[in-house]
């Protein structure tokens, strides 16, 4: 999936910081979404057994999600909005 989201930098052969933290941001909450509406949409879960006792491949759990969402929706939010900040203009010598 990583390899994916670079193939609009691959084909554009154009690559920066700016454009990684974009790729890599993205891919965090896509990660996010996707494991959620799969235990949403999972029959053999739903939305009632969204819970710890349900789940125990994700060990540790913050605000009623696991902790990795929190933290994927922090960071991957973080370099998105970095990404998408104008870049400053380098300071010229006087």
């Amino acid at each position: 999936m990583l390899l994916f989201f670079h193939l609009p930098a691959f084909w554009a052969w154009r690559w920066n910081l700016r454009l990684e933290a974009r790729i890599i941001g993205s891919v965090m909450l896509f990660w996010l979404v996707e494991d959620f509406l799969w235990f949403v949409l999972n029959p053999a879960f739903g939305w009632e057994r969204f819970a710890p006792a349900y789940i125990p491949w994700h060990k540790s759990w913050t605000l009623r999600v696991p902790t990795d969402y929190v933290t994927f929706t922090l960071v991957g939010g973080a370099l998105l909005w970095w990404s998408f900040c104008p870049s400053r203009p380098a300071p010229t010598a006087l």
